[in-house]
């Protein structure tokens, strides 16, 4: 069976002040190694790229991408409420500060905290970006994410160009959002440590099937500092101190979803703007 269903698996990378920051460090380098050739795309932040840019710069050659996630993901760091002034400076400074550290120039975003608005979509075509994937369309566990907006509910679950007016409604914009994959919960790693493997992989499946009628890319999200030691346990979201504690649990429960579903023969991993050219 020919590889024709797109899964894109993303990474956020920010300085977690939480977590050991040389691990942080560290893990890029574990995961590029025991990633193989399953190409990621790795949203980091201007100040992650800075501080992480030998081996995310070492990623680079391996066939992966680095996209960008902001500046700082600081609380001020949200892309919903700049205005235009705002969004075009952010995105201009954080786009130039991720290329001189890494040597890539992003061509895709994510908003800290999933976080866009029409203001940041105008200021990342303004910037030559080609993707946003700051959406979640139907995500209904909107109170553990800081950057939800209620409007995911109402917005298109597969890639679309979005309005001038309005970032979850079709429109014409020359810029494609892409939306991390849900049914109601999400596809990303915290669901992973609450529900357990065996849930995501029937999660994945459902999406799978999606998949195959509509032709959706599945997109799935961790974040790199995930795997590293905390040392400030108080600082923790409360729905967070319920995920397995267990790092190196937590990594390996990733690697064996990730090769669940890249074993499948239909589905082909690929980066975020490997699949926003084949949408061309």
């Amino acid at each position: 069976m020919a590889r024709t269903l797109p899964l894109l698996i993303t990474v956020d990378v920010e300085i977690a002040p939480d977590h050991n920051l040389d691990q942080q460090g560290q893990i890029l380098d574990k995961l590029r190694t025991d990633l193989g050739d399953i190409p990621v795309t790795w949203f980091c932040t201007a100040v992650a790229a800075e501080q992480f840019s030998a081996p995310l710069q070492r990623l680079v050659p391996a066939g992966h991408e680095i996209g960008c996630h902001g500046l700082d993901h600081s609380p001020a760091d949200d892309y919903r409420y700049m205005n235009s002034a705002k969004a075009n400076w952010a995105i201009q400074e954080a786009t130039q500060r991720i290329t001189m550290a890494v040597g890539q120039k992003p061509r895709c975003f994510r908003g800290p905290r999933m976080t866009t608005s029409c203001h940041t979509q105008s200021a990342l075509i303004t910037q030559e970006y080609q993707g946003d994937f700051s959406v979640c369309a139907q995500r209904l566990d909107l109170l553990t994410c800081g950057g939800a907006d209620l409007l995911w509910l109402l917005a298109p679950r597969g890639a679309y160009h979005p309005a001038p007016d309005n970032p979850f409604r079709r429109g014409k914009l020359p810029l494609w959002v892409v939306n991390l994959s849900s049914l109601g919960v999400p596809f990303l790693s915290g669901i992973l440590y609450l529900a357990g493997l065996g849930f995501m992989q029937a999660l994945f499946l459902a999406l799978l099937a999606e998949a195959r009628r509509t032709g959706k890319p599945i997109v799935y999200l961790f974040h790199s500092y995930e795997f590293t030691h905390l040392i400030h346990s108080s600082q923790q979201p409360l729905h967070q101190r319920a995920y397995i504690s267990n790092r190196e649990r937590r990594y390996e429960m990733n690697l064996a979803l990730l090769n669940y579903m890249c074993a499948l023969p239909e589905v082909q991993p690929m980066t975020a703007s490997m699949f926003l050219e084949k949408k061309q």
